[in-house]
């Protein structure tokens, strides 16, 4: 009877979580540690700051009008930003040199254009803590959230946990495994939504598989190269070195393939994918539910060790 269990099965496929536990296999032991530590610290941080905003109420009171008014699909975009801000922090591997703005290490880079700053942290900060906090079940019948106390329940009831307790390197590096986790489930959820025409966050393309625009700063950290008289694939026509350089003018390399374009075309073409017309290399996305696709693609390959 179980002589040919498992005979012509394929093997399940492995959670998100398990995928990020996988590359995380392949990061050394002497980074780890810092790693742990970088993330305890930006978690810190970020509870100190959802703590000013509870206890300035004119403060919470911005961010809170602040959420309010974003239409659906902003709110979308926000905590698909604040889900890959957790990735590229567990991460920072996946993206070592996105712009050619540094060398790869040492944190010399550009940041990722999809990094969040006040006061859209702020925001984003109290969106997850009202996804956290909120239960039908438990809310009050008035039709009027009391957010603010909400929160502070929550907030004080997760604080004396055991998880929020913890000072070992997991209990740093588990909330980020989590919500990294969910960045691919968003992404998912945002382009079947977007395939109906329901929520979406824009970035999708008609005939090609939904990659979306090239992020601008990796546009514009595009570097010019000499035209060696080749064809340009986009356009065909040869091209010459004119003696002029920027964006607009002459041709340009992409990164991270080397592949030379007029720089008119490259922006035409970038505009609309953030690929390679050549061999399909992946720029980074404007689009955050692209992006995300395109960094858990490397997520993927660093849990397989390439």
């Amino acid at each position: 009877m179980e002589a040919g269990h498992g005979h012509g099965q394929s093997p399940p496929t492995p959670s998100s979580s398990e995928t990020l536990m996988a590359a995380l296999l392949n990061v050394p032991a002497t980074e780890l540690s810092s790693l742990a530590r970088a993330l305890a610290a930006d978690a810190r941080r970020l509870r100190c700051r959802l703590a000013f905003l509870l206890l300035s109420p004119p403060h919470f009171g911005r961010a809170l009008a602040r959420l309010r008014a974003m239409p659906l699909h902003a709110k979308a975009a926000l905590l698909g930003r604040v889900l890959l801000r957790s990735l590229l922090l567990l991460l920072p591997a996946l993206c070592p040199d996105d712009y050619g703005g540094g060398s790869g290490g040492g944190g010399s880079h550009q940041p990722h254009h999809l990094l969040l700053q006040q006061p859209d942290l702020d925001a984003a900060l109290l969106l997850l803590a009202m996804c956290d906090s909120y239960s039908p079940a438990a809310a009050s019948p008035s039709p009027v959230v009391d957010w603010r106390a909400l929160i502070v329940d929550d907030v004080v009831a997760s604080a004396l946990s055991v998880s929020g307790l913890g000072a070992t390197p997991w209990a740093a590096l588990s909330p980020y495994v989590d919500a990294a986790a969910k960045c691919r489930r968003f992404a998912d959820v945002v382009s079947s939504s977007a395939g109906r025409g329901a929520v979406g966050v824009g970035g999708t393309t008609k005939d090609g598989a939904g990659s979306g625009a090239a992020s601008y700063a990796a546009v514009l950290a595009l570097p010019p190269a000499a035209g060696d008289g080749a064809p340009c694939a986009i356009c065909r026509e040869v091209m010459v070195a004119h003696g002029r350089v920027g964006v607009g003018a002459g041709v340009c390399a992409l990164r991270p393939c080397g592949h030379r374009f007029h720089w008119r075309c490259a922006l035409r073409w970038l505009a609309r994918r953030n690929t390679c017309p050549c061999c399909r290399a992946e720029l980074p996305a404007q689009d955050t539910a692209a992006e995300s696709r395109r960094l858990w693609r490397a997520v993927e390959r660093m849990a397989r060790g390439g």
